[in-house]
């Protein structure tokens, strides 16, 4: 019910203020530009007709409208399909439908841009993938916002006795094959993958169907795997190399280990607590023979 006079008054008063929303019973119904709105009056006798009257009048009846609780990169994406008429206004916040507050597009590039340096800064440079500070901070993230998620510590069994006796040009390759497959496995809508270094992966899963997607995972492993090795080596399922004290030692076809801890909301308090749990899981993921 504030008159058109008054939402004048507030752009005249702040020179930085892009937009007010508008709000019934407190629940954003509308956004006023300030353009839009100082274009209009500014013309001749628009305060004397309109002044008076209900800003409404004035508002865009269908401003972008976003929950809190929404990432950035998820609005970054609500943002890029909406009409361009909100790169000027931005964008409305609510929680659980009420009105919280109002963010511009640009802190929003602002961030979203220093996310990519971030990413860029610790990604692991054979993968590309990120590496462990974003990988903690995307856990701790999901953990206060009091997401659910599983997480999947994946690692490659028999893998350093592969990588002396193929070489570490074999050795990036099998770890390259392992990020392709993993992120096949992700959903990119809903899960995150990283690289915590060598051959140890995270894939933090937010996909209901997380499962199925670890089995694939396994199975597409297991099949692509034999490509790097001899065929004789293939066929006896191992090959043998001297250990440290000079023995013989067979070591079984490279594979892939997921040990998998669900993180209930309320159940962790940061991703030290989850580390610790998953390495334990993983270890005993790596305790059974094969995928």
């Amino acid at each position: 019910k504030t008159t058109a006079d008054e939402v004048f008054a507030m752009f005249e008063t702040t020179q930085d203020l892009r937009a007010v929303t508008v709000v019934k019973d407190g629940r954003p119904v509308g956004v006023i530009s300030r353009y839009a709105m100082v274009e209009n009056l500014a013309r001749p006798y628009r305060h004397e007709l309109f002044g008076r009257k209900p800003c409404t009048r004035f508002m865009d009846p269908d401003p972008v409208v976003v929950d809190v609780r929404l990432s950035l990169p998820e609005l970054s994406e609500v943002i890029v399909e909406a009409h361009p008429r909100h790169l000027i206004s931005g964008f409305v916040v609510t929680d659980h439908g009420l009105y919280l507050g109002m963010g511009s597009i640009q802190d929003l590039m602002r961030e979203i841009t220093q996310m990519q340096l971030d990413a860029a800064r610790y990604a692991n440079p054979l993968t590309g993938l990120p590496g462990n500070v974003p990988i903690n901070q995307h856990i701790d993230d999901l953990l206060q916002r009091g997401e659910w998620c599983v997480i999947g510590y994946c690692d490659l069994d028999n893998f350093k006795p592969f990588n002396d006796v193929y070489g570490y040009a074999k050795g990036d390759a099998v770890i390259r094959l392992t990020a392709r497959i993993l992120g096949e496995t992700c959903n990119p809508d809903r899960d995150f993958l990283g690289h915590i270094g060598g051959d140890d992966f995270l894939v933090i899963f937010r996909s209901p169907d997380w499962q199925e997607r670890c089995q694939h995972a396994l199975e597409y492993f297991a099949a692509a795997i034999t490509e790097f090795f001899a065929r004789d080596d293939v066929e006896r399922g191992g090959y043998v190399t001297d250990n440290r004290k000079g023995q013989l030692e067979f070591h079984a076809i490279t594979s892939l280990s997921i040990g998998i801890v669900e993180a209930v909301p309320g159940m962790f308090a940061n991703h030290l607590s989850i580390a610790k749990v998953a390495a334990e899981v993983k270890k005993k993921a790596k305790a059974i023979a094969g995928n």
